[in-house]
């Protein structure tokens, strides 16, 4: 595998492909430096990935406490069935692309070494990062977005963050058919499925399930937010805490407990709320 990205490195036009079917991990730079090569000796993946690159097989990133980067105009794209494993406190910082490609039949996913903690953080402009996930599976992540980015995720599932899972500081979010939450039965340590703070928040949520946490949504930061069409249950503290000047529409929607209410000078505009469950949010299959 090594000889053949060494040939590959040799052609600065053609992109790499990182990872093995056998389940071992990928290549991976031992220095923040040009592009995935050779590296640390459990073959993670660290530093700066500076030219378009395929993720397949199971892939390890980063040094313990560790950043691996994506730099500006390069996309990683992570094939249909791969592995991302991330060593503790690691994490992935997208100046360019990161494009997560599962499919129904076989999921991406995003999980720990161990118990621990990572993060996937989408840099602000001029070097805004943008994320593309469809159907993954992400446990014990977060996400993080700020202004100029963009985040669009479909038919995914994430959940287990251990603090707040879907942070957003600025930037654009669009995610459908996917669940914030834990499963009947697993095990769930997320505090807040959704928290946005700052300005320029876009933010467009539909057809998901956000559920199992204290909060639901801390709507901090935010005006004309869509929530539409979404279940909401099993939150133990607040589907959705607001602060002042805040605004969302939450219509359609399917609430276990109580209707949300808005607190001082923000505003929830909930027009036909659903009496049961709604059966067309969620992961599809």
């Amino acid at each position: 595998m090594r000889k053949l990205l060494s040939i590959a490195l040799c052609l600065p036009l053609a992109a790499c492909i990182i990872g093995e079917d056998t389940g071992g991990g990928s290549a991976g730079d031992d220095q923040p430096g040009p592009g995935p090569g050779p590296g640390p000796s459990d073959g993670s993946i660290t530093g700066l990935i500076d030219q378009d690159t395929t993720w397949s097989g199971t892939v390890l990133i980063g040094y313990d406490r560790s950043t691996t980067q994506i730099e500006p105009g390069v996309t990683v794209t992570v094939a249909p069935g791969t592995v991302l494993r991330f060593k503790e406190s690691s994490g992935l910082v997208v100046k360019g692309t990161l494009r997560i490609q599962g499919t129904s039949a076989q999921k991406v996913r995003l999980e720990p070494v161990a118990d621990n903690a990572y993060r996937i953080f989408l840099e602000s402009a001029p070097t805004a990062g943008k994320l593309e996930m469809t159907y993954a599976v992400m446990t014990r992540g977060n996400i993080q977005t700020s202004a100029g980015s963009t985040t669009t995720i479909t038919d995914s599932k994430m959940y287990r963050a251990g603090g707040d899972l879907l942070v957003m500081n600025g930037g654009s979010v669009t995610m459908s058919y996917s669940q914030i939450g834990p499963a009947p039965g697993e095990v769930e340590a997320t505090h807040c499925n959704i928290h946005t703070g700052g300005d320029g928040n876009s933010i467009n949520i539909t057809h998901s399930n956000l559920n199992g946490a204290p909060y639901g949504l801390m709507l901090y930061g935010g005006q004309n937010a869509i929530f539409t069409d979404n279940n909401w249950y099993d939150n133990s503290d607040a589907d959705i805490s607001t602060q002042p000047g805040v605004s969302a529409d939450i219509s359609r929607s399917w609430f276990d407990g109580l209707k949300p209410v808005a607190g001082t000078s923000a505003t929830l505009t909930a027009n036909n709320l659903s009496n049961t469950r709604l059966t067309d949010a969620g992961v599809r299959p």
